[in-house]
């Protein structure tokens, strides 16, 4: 007997994320071509960001296709390939330099891509493989310094970038998947700790860059600075205000359309929304975040195996630090990072990654019944 059509689609899609995701793609197509409408290239440059959402779309029904529980057994080479990928822009003659990180590749010209964001989904999987070894128990300091040990190499490759902002995303990414992997909680007080003096070192040590100490600065003095590492801030805060309840309207806004916000289609495109849209546009893009997260949730707390369920948690460890980094930043309420906005910001790179990432959770759900038939 035939199931019904209602009943396959169900079983192989997850409706809440599929519908949260696509309305984030038009939400933000949107936020980019207002974003952009005043600069040099419009044109061009929305029809890039279609492109990397088409791209993106060909790798979610690619790892949509591919059981997830194979990644398993590529644990070494996913480390290799890791690794491979964030020092790759370190090699002279094919990396480039933007906004002070030599974090993306170059060649004869022409920036292909940033390696750090697939390298996020290869750190996923790789982390929800050393952790599923433990059975949803890490207690023992041998254990915690095994897993400790795949979390600072790639840390560590990145800040040699420097790139403080991704660098934190891997950080809060493995956390994520430690409360979900049975990490105790007393050493979730010492890595806290370790973050503390990891902080205070940067601050007062050559171990940061001068223009990452600035951001971090004007993040605890607000006027600091206020024509150099806080003029993003202070321009921001001032679009975010007179966008009052609902908005200046898409042919407003003068701090976007003037140019007043720097990297308004990239890392400040919340400004760009809190400005056209108000009170009311932030509050209707937190709920389709919202329902991103809730589907993220239940296709972890649905998985058939510990293995699927933290590659969910990591996802949405990523998403959900990502958000709250990058809105916090254009209120004040959290440091400059130079970390876009899920589904928002401008970039193919970071678009073809988290669409690859909706493809793993959509194959976790398929397979919740081992089979994904």
């Amino acid at each position: 007997m035939r199931r019904p059509l209602a009943k396959i689609v169900m079983d192989r899609v997850h409706i809440g994320l599929a519908v949260s995701v696509i309305a984030l793609l038009v939400f933000g197509s949107l936020m980019v071509s207002l974003a952009t409408a005043t600069m040099a290239g419009h044109a061009a440059l929305v029809q890039r960001q279609f492109v990397g959402i088409g791209v993106g779309m060909l790798f979610l029904v690619g790892v949509w296709l591919i059981d997830y529980t194979s990644y398993k057994a590529w644990t070494g080479p996913l480390m290799i390939l890791l690794s491979v990928l964030i020092i790759s822009p370190r090699i002279p003659g094919i990396g480039s330099t933007a906004k002070g990180a030599t974090s993306w590749l170059q060649i004869g010209g022409v920036t292909l891509f940033q390696p750090s964001e697939p390298a996020k989904l290869l750190f996923i999987v790789i982390m929800a493989a050393v952790i599923a070894e433990f059975s949803g128990k890490i207690e023992k300091w041998p254990d915690v310094a095994k897993v400790a040990a795949y979390v600072a190499w790639p840390f560590l490759l990145i800040l040699l970038q420097p790139d403080l902002g991704t660098g934190l995303v891997f950080i809060m990414i493995s956390m994520g998947m430690l409360l979900v992997g049975g990490l105790k909680g007393r050493w979730f007080g010492v890595a806290a700790a370790l973050i503390a003096i990891v902080a205070v070192v940067g601050l007062t040590t050559p171990l940061l860059q001068t223009y990452q100490k600035d951001r971090l600065l004007v993040f605890i003095d607000s006027t600091r600075d206020p024509k150099g590492a806080g003029y993003n801030l202070a321009q921001s805060k001032i679009a975010i205000g007179a966008g009052g309840g609902t908005g200046t309207g898409m042919q407003g806004g003068t701090q976007s359309r003037l140019n007043f916000i720097p990297e308004r289609h990239t890392d400040f495109i919340f400004s760009v929304l809190g400005e056209q849209f108000g009170f009311l546009g932030a509050m209707m893009l937190l709920g389709l975040y919202l329902a991103l997260l809730s589907a993220a949730l239940s296709i972890s707390a649905s998985s058939r195996d510990l293995f699927g369920a933290l590659i969910a948690a990591g996802l949405l460890s990523m998403w959900l630090f990502q958000i709250l980094e990058n809105i916090g930043m254009t209120i004040g309420i959290m440091p400059i990072t130079g970390i876009p906005l899920p589904f928002m910001s401008y970039g193919s790179s970071f678009m073809v990654t988290n669409l690859a990432g909706v493809g793993m959770l959509l194959s976790i759900w398929s397979r919740r019944y081992g089979t994904g038939k």
